[in-house]
């Protein structure tokens, strides 16, 4: 229990450190507090995406024999590091929010900025200050240590992320006309239709194999909040994947 306070006493450290590092490297020629706050952002969540991937994949590599039972404790660890995360992008959004829109907000006093950013994006806040309380139970205790390979392959979901996060960074460097805006939005799409959409089949798979059963008694063998889960992720990404292309 110790262990695990320490690693999220230490993600609620490392995330803003990393971001305030990142700010104060920016070369000069980034002169506006928001396209800073923005980058500086954008690169944070980039280095906290490939580290989940690589924590996914690690994890998948220790269990799959097991898929079901097999355990990897660093994943437990990591899931304590990474909860943090989303507390601090809320503060990173915050930032880019008020930069973004000085003038607005330099008469208003904090509780009124955060108002203005709260009625902005509800949904993101929510999500972002309810979804740790969720996941932080349900990862750690509710699943009675089960599932290690299913967790760590749905991690992996974050290696699209990067490619969002080059996009923007991108945008406020004034290179959206350039190549490697272009390759980036090609593995940006790749990548979006390999690590959320194929993913699911990949899941069901596994586990219809885990079981010895065909695809589709396999999925129908899930419990039913997997059953769940897996229906409305992969239409949700699916309908996002269509926005990238139309």
């Amino acid at each position: 229990m110790i262990e695990k306070l320490l690693f999220a006493t230490l993600g609620f450290v490392t995330y803003p450190t990393l971001y305030k590092t990142i700010r104060y490297s920016l070369p000069a020629s980034v002169v506006s507090d928001y396209s800073k706050n923005e980058i500086s952002g954008r690169s944070v969540s980039a280095i906290q995406a490939l580290t989940a991937v690589l924590v996914g994949v690690i994890t998948m590599m220790n269990t799959g024999d097991d898929i079901v039972y097999s355990r990897f404790i660093p994943l437990d660890y990591y899931v304590c590091f990474w909860i943090p995360y989303f507390y601090y992008d809320t503060w990173a959004d915050y930032k880019v929010y008020v930069s973004k829109r000085a003038n607005e907000m330099a008469d208003k006093d904090f509780l009124s900025r955060v108002k203005s950013f709260v009625k902005y994006q509800p949904l993101m806040v929510l999500h972002h200050f309810f979804l740790p309380m969720v996941y932080g139970p349900a990862l750690l205790h509710f699943r009675h240590g089960k599932g290690d390979y299913i967790i760590g392959c749905a991690i992996t979901m974050q290696a699209t992320i990067p490619f969002i996060s080059l996009r923007h960074i991108l945008l406020q460097v004034e290179m959206r006309h350039t190549t490697l805006y272009i390759v980036n939005g090609l593995l940006l799409a790749v990548s979006f239709s390999i690590a959320r959409i194929y993913i699911w089949f990949h899941l069901v798979h596994t586990y219809a194999v885990y079981r010895g059963l065909p695809f589709i008694d396999g999925f129908l063998a899930l419990p039913t909040i997997c059953s769940c889960c897996t229906i409305g992720f992969f239409i949700l990404n699916s309908i996002w994947l269509l926005k990238f292309y139309c």
